[in-house]
């Protein structure tokens, strides 16, 4: 007689199968992004949005003072939302020293429910460049970082977009910090691998590109606009299927853009929760996979609480354990060779359980728990 415990040991063996079937595919992604070829330098507009930044800002502005795509061709329009700090005067004095920054101020009155996308549209509206840039006021980055993704934009191309590690030098080299790079240099390995598949459906908005005529052609944000979050991965998924442009990620190491990483527990949550809340509007056919991933991960958090009491669920939770812990391995060491230089697969071991609990509770927090910028 077939019991409870077998059929939930089946399902989680086939459905980890799969798992590892797709991260396989998608591992052939990570080889299929081409390097930036193109010469032309069109206009750029790089939009700096950012609320109560002042202890981070000034290393942003001073990494685009030092980029080297030429200074008749570069606009950087920076967006003050709502700033209780001295991010204000920072950004005016900065702009004072050079001609060309533009800052705009947005009040208490124009506070919006998705407050960053609001900020770049209103960026955008006064920007002059072809190319728009998005990056974040905690961002550093090489000084080469807007000629590589420049030259990304070949015949075809709308949308190029790159790498956003989390820092973890300086007060950020503790071990709590060295396990968020290593979910955020996973998010960049998938980022990168459905990029290489044609099928891009996640992004960074630290580090984030397309033309003006794509962003207003295909209506912005469109329905999106309604979210918190998502100027990056709802956009993404926008002009893949709404636009015949080709998306493009940069994996050369002068495209990655360096990110502060959430200071402690609570920042974290705080910031997943935000991350989380876009999920439900993405493309149907990517709900559908991600309902998936989540399906098996759930089947794993209940597999493991029932291994405690049921002994007999324990060799197929091991199977099924395998078949994930290998997937990911084989898909994390390619992309580990084409983004990282530290190895932050060393603590893969220590985020094998914790992970489970991570996936399945946080999409259910982003839908029920109020988001903050």
């Amino acid at each position: 007689m077939v019991t409870f415990i077998d059929i939930l040991g089946i399902l989680t063996i086939i459905g980890f199968l799969i798992y590892f079937l797709i991260l396989l595919y998608f591992r052939g992604g990570l080889s299929r992004n081409l390097m930036g070829i193109q010469l032309h330098t069109p206009n750029v507009s790089v939009m700096v949005p950012a609320h109560n930044e002042e202890a981070y800002i000034q290393d942003t502005l001073s990494s685009l003072a030092a980029q080297t795509y030429s200074r008749e061709k570069l606009e950087i329009v920076l967006v003050n939302d709502r700033s209780s700090d001295e991010t204000s005067r920072i950004m005016e004095d900065f702009a004072s020293k050079h001609g060309n920054v533009k800052v705009i101020h947005i009040d208490e009155s124009e506070k919006s429910d998705a407050p960053k996308k609001n900020a770049i549209m209103r960026g955008i509206e006064i920007s002059s460049g072809e190319i728009i840039i998005t990056t974040d006021a905690d961002s550093t980055m090489h000084p080469k970082w807007i000629e590589t993704l420049v030259s990304h934009y070949s015949e075809g191309v709308g949308l190029v977009f790159g790498y956003a590690p989390y820092r973890t030098d300086g007060q950020y080299n503790t071990f709590f910090h060295r396990l968020l790079a290593l979910e955020y240099f996973a998010s960049g390995s998938i980022a990168a691998a459905t990029a290489g598949r044609n099928m891009a459906i996640t992004g960074f908005g630290a580090n984030f590109s397309y033309r003006k005529k794509l962003f207003e052609k295909i209506g912005g944000f469109g329905s999106g606009i309604n979210h918190h979050s998502g100027d990056d991965d709802l956009l993404l998924n926008r002009v893949r299927t709404s636009s015949k442009y080709k998306i493009r990620f940069a994996t050369e190491p002068k495209a990655a853009v360096w990110n502060i990483p959430p200071r402690n527990l609570k920042a974290l949550i705080r910031q997943r929760i935000r991350f989380s809340s876009k999920h439900l509007a993405y493309p149907k056919k990517v709900i559908a996979g991600l309902s998936f991933i989540y399906t098996v991960y759930v089947l794993m958090l209940v597999s493991l609480i029932v291994a405690c009491f049921s002994p007999e669920l324990r060799l197929p939770l091991l199977i099924a354990l395998g078949l994930k812990t290998a997937g990911e391995l084989l898909f994390l060491l390619r992309g580990q060779k084409l983004l990282e230089d530290r190895n932050l697969l060393k603590y893969y071991p220590l985020t094998i359980l914790p992970h489970i609990f991570y996936v399945v509770l946080f999409p259910i927090l982003g839908q029920i728990l109020p988001r903050k910028w």
